[in-house]
């Protein structure tokens, strides 16, 4: 009697679980591991030795901190050099590498090198973290990620090193130096340690072995993981994906349109290149037009550019780097859809043709989604922080938007206002900087109900006047 009791309770209990995880899908098991790795962060950098002053920072800074490193984003509240002790520059470093290369990756790494078989849930959770990748090579390519970061990362601090040895830092703040900031800039996350003031790189804007080291890494980061491995697996161009060829064409002329965009607009602006010589600023745009794409260093302060500049570096926030990168915003395929799609419209064509491949229905709808939603959420947020500023002094329309594109967009670069917003507005920042990691296609779907079956029935065209 007593075994049938207790093989009910197990069955009952059994079947709750099921129910329970019946709801968790691999988008929203996704979502859920960033929430808990957001916590955990927040908690560790709230204890008081966290803090270079033995005094907790607060919940609310906690959360923003640990929510901006774990999303790659890089925008402050406080200076981290001046706040942070060391471990708690350690606990931030770790959130951005972990944030970075996403936790299904590197939890199916460990996975991988202690011998044990990846579940499907698993296989399935790392899918939505790199789309394109078949399953049967997932375990492989969890791999090749991490040891493609870890060695592209490592070259990196050697050069950072002697970066920051060339600008008089001893050789054990040089190495610090350099192992934070290669981890920082190759998953774009634009976290720095070097100043005081939170003014990011301003003070090494003439030593351009870190400007290009830091560029190269953060370039790197930007091209998605899938990218990367096809490049090093098809040497010669002919062969890479198409996949491969749109971001790498689109990357290159978003990077050198932006630079020379930024030089144009700045050249003759004492407060940002105007004094320095062409090299310099040349170097200084090209790091910039690369920073606007989801890095967040700043070489120059922001406040200070032109309106042509800001607005560049708007655009370019928005636009991001490629899809299964450390970067953010709508993607640069997902821009490079959205042309071709005008540009077929315009030729009276049903579809636009590339590489004899059709661009089908299904990506052109999720590309149109992505954009809509990100201005959304990016129009929703801007009214909500208007309404809980009430118009303060320091903050103005085009400097809230600025803020909250790079939020979004996981880039960090800041026009200053970050730290004396409400915490009204810190938290609807909290929330961009986590959609825009996540994907707000991504965090939407998975609370929408699947109608997978298609009706038989076919409904007549609607006429509607565009």
């Amino acid at each position: 009697m007593r075994e049938q009791i207790h093989l009910s309770e197990s069955i009952l209990t059994r079947s709750k679980k099921n129910k329970i995880f019946k709801h968790i899908t691999t988008a929203r098991l996704l979502l859920l591991s960033f929430i808990i790795l957001i916590l955990i962060g927040t908690l560790l950098l709230m204890l008081p030795f966290s803090t270079k002053s033995g005094k907790s920072i607060g919940f609310m800074d906690a959360l923003f901190t640990a929510t901006s490193a774990t999303c790659v984003v890089g925008l402050i509240v406080t200076p981290t050099a001046a706040t942070f002790s060391v471990f708690g520059q350690i606990v931030i470093l770790l959130l951005i590498q972990i944030g970075g290369l996403g936790f299904m990756t590197i939890t199916s790494f460990f996975y991988s090198m202690l011998g044990r078989k990846l579940t499907l849930r698993r296989r399935l959770s790392m899918s939505e973290e790199m789309p394109q990748t078949s399953m049967e090579r997932l375990k492989s390519i969890a791999i090749k990620i991490v040891l493609l970061a870890i060695g592209t990362e490592l070259l990196g601090v050697v050069f950072l090193t002697a970066g920051f040895c060339i600008s008089g830092f001893s050789f054990g703040k040089a190495l610090w130096y350099g192992i934070f900031h290669s981890i920082s800039s190759f998953c774009n996350a634009g976290f720095d340690i070097v100043s005081l003031t939170g003014v990011s790189l301003i003070d090494f804007n003439n030593n351009y072995l870190i400007l290009m080291t830091l560029a190269l890494l953060t370039s790197i980061g930007g091209l998605g993981f899938i990218v990367l491995i096809d490049i090093s697996e098809h040497k010669r161009f002919s062969k890479w994906s198409l996949h491969t060829r749109i971001v790498i064409v689109m990357t290159l002329i978003l990077i050198f349109g932006g630079a020379f965009i930024f030089w144009i607009a700045e050249r003759n602006n004492p407060d940002t290149i105007g004094n320095m010589p062409l090299l310099g600023q040349w170097v200084n745009c090209y790091f910039h037009s690369i920073s606007c794409r989801t890095a967040g260093f700043a070489s120059f302060d922001m406040a200070k550019m032109s309106d042509l500049s800001v607005s560049a570096s708007m655009i370019l926030m928005f636009i991001g780097v490629a899809p299964g990168s450390t970067g953010g915003g709508i993607k640069v395929t997902t821009l490079y859809i959205l042309i071709a799609h005008v540009v077929a419209t315009l030729q009276q064509k049903k579809e636009y043709v590339v590489d004899k491949k059709a661009i089908g229905a299904n990506t052109l709808a999720k590309a149109i989604s992505t954009l809509l939603l990100a201005v959304g959420v990016l129009s929703i947020s801007t009214v909500i922080i208007l309404i809980a500023e009430n118009n303060r002094s320091q903050t103005t329309l085009t400097t809230l938007i600025f803020e909250q594109i790079s939020a979004y967009a996981t880039c960090g670069l800041s026009m200053g206002i970050t730290p004396s917003l409400s915490t009204v507005s810190k938290l609807v920042i909290i929330v961009d900087m986590y959609l825009g990691r996540i994907g707000a296609f991504t965090f939407f779907m998975s609370f929408a109900k699947s109608r997978k079956q298609t009706s038989k029935i076919k409904y007549p065209e609607a006429s509607i006047n565009v």
